[in-house]
């Protein structure tokens, strides 16, 4: 992503985490964007100048009589100048109305901050937001095979870039990556939220204790070297060097999908091993990549 669109998008989450009436630190805002605190700084006493600041010490909030919260077409426009809209599909108006001015409970929770520019989940933000906001149960049709599950939505959380449903299935609290998912029914079957679930799930996100999967690959011996020298997959490890040169190797993610540009990058030298569901997407796309040739 181009440096001034970097800028541009978050500008726009600030603005919107400013208009939602929030507090915020300059040392936290730092680690949610990966920038320095100078960065941050500049962001707020040059970028954001022309809007009614109160500081008190490190701490940021909006005089809460500029922005009418009933009324979000200003900064709806304001956030699709500087690309905060990019965070939904193209259709994007009624969810980033919903992100802006919820009527009621919250239905969208960001952390961190990267947009996945190859995401193909936007097709069920617009299902699953309508089923959190009705509060009605939804049954989820998983893909590798694993089934179907009824799921009481909560929220849809952006975790660096990748959304995610988080709710409640069987008495656990689950966030799994919308990418994983065929498809989404609502049920006529209605549940209560509570409180003490969202600040849990909440909790899980900021802690970064949401549920980590481990996928394993195999790296043919002529591109091992790029493996042996750096490090080219998030937590990445060497489980094996193989008689043939080739390495058997792990990575730890939230997401097994945000690792799909990088396997395709080293195709056809990189293989997946494990989790089925990866393999699956991986020779989807593949398919769908010949049959366009």
């Amino acid at each position: 992503m181009a440096e001034h669109d970097k800028l541009a998008q978050r500008l726009g989450i600030i603005l919107t985490k400013l208009n939602g009436g929030q507090r915020l630190s300059i040392n936290t805002l730092a680690e949610e964007f990966n920038v320095s605190e100078r960065t941050i700084q500049r962001d707020l006493n040059v970028r954001l100048a022309y809007l009614p600041l109160q500081r008190e010490g490190q701490h940021y909030s909006l005089d809460p009589s500029y922005f009418d919260r009933s009324n979000t077409s200003a900064l709806f426009r304001l956030c699709e100048q500087v690309g905060a809209t990019a965070l939904f599909p193209d259709n994007h108006q009624s969810l980033f109305s919903q992100w802006l001015a919820p009527s009621g409970s919250p239905v969208f929770f960001l952390s961190g901050f990267n947009l996945d520019s190859e995401s193909q989940q936007h097709q069920h933000l617009k299902p699953l937001a309508k089923a959190i906001t009705h509060r009605c149960r939804v049954s989820i049709q998983w893909q590798g095979g694993l089934g179907t599950a009824v799921i009481a939505p909560y929220l849809l959380i952006n975790h660096k870039g990748c959304w995610h449903l988080a709710g409640v299935s069987t008495d656990t609290l689950i966030i799994e990556p919308i990418a994983n998912i065929i498809h989404v029914e609502e049920l006529a079957e209605t549940f209560m939220q509570q409180e003490d679930v969202i600040v849990q799930l909440k909790r899980m996100v900021a802690n970064e204790s949401m549920p980590v999967v481990e996928v394993i690959l195999k790296a043919a011996a002529c591109i091992a070297h790029n493996f042996l020298h750096r490090i080219v997959l998030p937590q990445q490890a060497m489980l094996k060097e193989l008689d043939d040169g080739s390495l058997l190797l792990s990575s730890h993610v939230i997401d097994v999908m945000q690792l799909l540009p990088t396997i395709k990058a080293y195709l056809p030298h990189l293989q997946v091993i494990s989790p089925t569901t990866l393999q699956a997407q991986l020779k989807r796309d593949v398919k769908v990549l010949l049959s366009q040739l």
